[in-house]
């Protein structure tokens, strides 16, 4: 029997950024970027919990002022994934884990509950995937992947795969992986205290280290991705997106 004790969005996140700096405190928009994410993964509180794995006390007052529960985590920890195992040892009755990065204020919820879905139904690791946009096959920050007839995982790359030899083959494309991952506590364990595999170091991508170990990676279909936040560019682009539109006058 499954409770929403049990399961725990997660999300990881750091007070240094080196593209925009401190961007999770960023309020111009009334409250902190994180702020905004937290309060999206909050609407699944009735289906789990939201816990905020953080490096500072005043992301830990954003998380605690939100709702949400905190959990303070080492700065000096190498990624969100280890962020993630972190505040997963301080609560051992987590059995499902979602990690959602913290600046992502526009995070499709609905996608979210189908990943903790799957996860209850007997997936091991779980993540999603968007159409590629127009441009991005040649993008190596846009990360692609490739999946079997199963749905689960071949290969993840930041190079253009697969290499189309015909241009006639239906249902070879690529799609644009979204990182959001869903695990299981001891699926989550094993990762954490794995060293980097060959792939990826190569790639720089740790989702390849499930691959390496024969682990089975679900890819859950979703509509479109949603924007991260990594350059003021991004920012100033969510502030257009989330402000009101303009009153109309009656003169």
């Amino acid at each position: 029997m499954t409770t929403p004790g049990d399961a725990a969005i997660i999300l990881p996140a750091r007070r240094a950024s080196s593209r925009l700096p401190e961007k999770l405190l960023l309020a111009e928009s009334g409250k902190p970027l994180f702020a905004h994410t937290l309060e999206r993964c909050l609407d699944l509180q009735k289906d789990c919990r939201v816990i905020a794995a953080v490096d500072c006390k005043e992301l830990a007052g954003v998380a605690h002022a939100t709702g949400a529960e905190v959990v303070l985590t080492d700065p000096e920890l190498a990624s969100g994934s280890d962020r993630v195992w972190a505040a997963a040892k301080a609560h051992k009755e987590l059995r499902y884990l979602i990690n959602v990065q913290g600046d992502e204020p526009e995070i499709d919820i609905a996608a979210v509950r189908r990943v903790l879905d799957s996860l209850r139904n007997g997936a091991e690791v779980v993540t999603l995937a968007a159409p590629l946009p127009a441009g991005a096959l040649d993008d190596p920050s846009a990360v692609k992947l490739v999946r079997n007839s199963l749905g689960n995982a071949l290969y993840f790359s930041r190079a253009p795969i697969p290499h189309a030899r015909r241009a006639d083959v239906q249902g070879a494309e690529p799609m644009l992986h979204i990182g959001v991952y869903g695990y299981t506590r001891e699926t989550l364990a094993s990762f954490a205290t794995a060293l980097p595999t060959p792939l990826e170091r190569c790639e720089s991508l740790e989702q390849l280290r499930f691959l390496e170990h024969g682990v089975a990676v679900r890819v859950l279909d979703c509509a479109h991705s949603f924007p991260g936040i990594d350059t003021r560019e991004d920012y100033d682009a969510f502030l257009r997106r989330i402000a009101p539109p303009p009153s109309v006058s009656d003169s």
